[in-house]
């Protein structure tokens, strides 16, 4: 059974809220431990998977690669939303979000999707 795209949509996105939302309710948990757990292994997994199913499922046809813009946007905004947020109220100012990480999320969709597309291609042969 093939996942339709809007539950597949809402999926990554209830992922990537409870990672947010776990940063915020662990109150005074391991800052090293949370952002190498979430930010540097389940973000980039989920992207990956993510896109690799996009690619494969070829979803959307050729605007598909414009998700690796939307999931580089989703993954710099999981960073910002967590420590620069916190940063933000602990010290009354306002951080720039790190564009750069926009860069990394996608670059990692990138390499699922070509993964995902690679593996559509096979399929087809």
């Amino acid at each position: 059974m093939q996942m339709s795209k809007t539950k597949f949509i809402l999926a990554y996105i209830a992922g990537w809220a409870l990672a947010i939302g776990f940063f915020w309710i662990s109150g005074d948990a391991d800052a090293m431990g949370y952002s190498i757990l979430f930010l540097w292994i389940i973000q980039p997994a989920l992207i990956l998977a993510a896109s690799f199913l996009i690619g494969r499922n070829d979803w959307w046809g050729r605007h598909k690669w414009g998700m690796c813009a939307a999931f580089g946007i989703m993954y710099m905004l999981a960073e910002y939303l967590t420590f620069s947020l916190a940063n933000n109220i602990a010290f009354n100012k306002v951080n720039t979000p790190e564009f750069s990480m926009i860069l990394y999320g996608a670059l990692i969709s990138l390499a699922g999707m070509g993964i995902g597309s690679a593996v559509r291609g096979k399929k087809r042969s």
